[in-house]
């Protein structure tokens, strides 16, 4: 197994732990759960990076990847839900996870025709701003564990994750677009 499929494996890894951590009741826990949200970024962009210039781009790497990102942002937003105080919207958490198994669909649909759909552009700008905005809110949790969140910190939580469930449809959207005569053809 290459490196940057060696780094999409351990972000799954990341992901799994940060959900463990966020549930827990012991704030020190929260924030070993950012710190390895913020590990779990880094190695999404060095395994893009390392595949690249290695130029060990696989069929693996370019499913496998953006599932490792589904998995850490969902993980992290369903552990967030529990932090009532925090009022994630439960309605951006469903948009987000409805668009994450549309996606999944056509991917599914695309397999069957013999190809392997890689995240688009708009979809890892998506991703991107996903992840700086969960990585806030985790950052929110850590702060009202250590007493320094301001009210509005607290308030920023609901419009950070309905930005996330707005980029969620948009990208939704251009890839339904994109992949539009694909999917046409699999209704024949």
């Amino acid at each position: 197994m290459s490196l940057p499929n060696r780094l999409t494996m351990l972000r799954i890894v990341l992901a799994a732990a940060v959900f463990g951590a966020l549930m827990s009741e012991e704030p020190g826990w929260h924030s070993a759960a950012l710190v390895m949200f913020v590990l779990a970024i880094i190695t999404d962009w060095l395994d893009g990076w390392l595949a690249r210039r290695m130029k060990s781009v696989s069929s693996f790497g370019k499913v496998a990847d953006p599932i490792a990102d589904k998995i850490l942002v969902i993980g992290t937003l369903i552990a967030l839900i529990r932090l009532k105080e925090l009022e994630v919207p439960l309605w951006a958490v469903f948009v987000i996870v409805m668009r994450e198994l549309v996606i999944g669909g056509v991917r599914v649909i695309a397999g069957a025709q013999g190809k392997v759909l890689a995240a688009d552009r708009w979809g890892k700008i998506k991703t991107a701003i996903q992840l700086v905005a969960i990585m806030l809110m985790v950052g929110v949790v850590v702060a009202k564990d250590r007493g320094r969140a301001e009210p509005w910190m607290i308030k920023a939580v609901y419009p950070l994750t309905a930005l996330c469930a707005v980029l969620a449809l948009s990208s939704l959207a251009s890839y339904l677009r994109q992949y539009r005569a694909m999917l046409e053809k699999s209704w024949e």
